[in-house]
């Protein structure tokens, strides 16, 4: 999704209704806002349905609370993959220097200069 502009909203929440989103966010195994967009999409849902457009709730239902868990296993899955990034660069960046003829505590007390 980068380079795609994503709307923010902000919404201020008593400390209980916070707590409560966080305990059902935890029981799922997504993060809150996943949660809270879950919501958003079935009171829309219910929405659409009460006006007529969608004439099978339960398939709709189903298809968004899937939609909504796949969304959160992915946004885990992502800062996984960029936590093991990181973590491989490092690891790199210590072969490099296991590696390198002169290491670089000796560099630094000669003062970047080497003859």
């Amino acid at each position: 999704m980068e380079g795609q502009y994503i709307p923010t909203v902000h919404v201020s929440l008593p400390e209980s209704v916070y707590e409560e989103l966080r305990r059902v966010a935890s029981s799922m195994g997504i993060q809150i806002t996943d949660l809270i967009k879950m919501y958003i999409r079935l009171g829309l849902q219910e929405s659409l349905i009460s006006e007529g457009r969608f004439s099978n709730s339960e398939d709709l239902k189903e298809i968004a609370n899937k939609l909504v868990y796949i969304e959160g296993k992915l946004t885990l899955l992502d800062e996984t993959l960029r936590e093991t990034v990181r973590r491989l660069q490092e690891v790199e960046e210590r072969v490099r220097e296991l590696e390198s003829p002169v290491p670089p505590a000796v560099i630094k007390r000669a003062g970047g200069k080497l003859k």
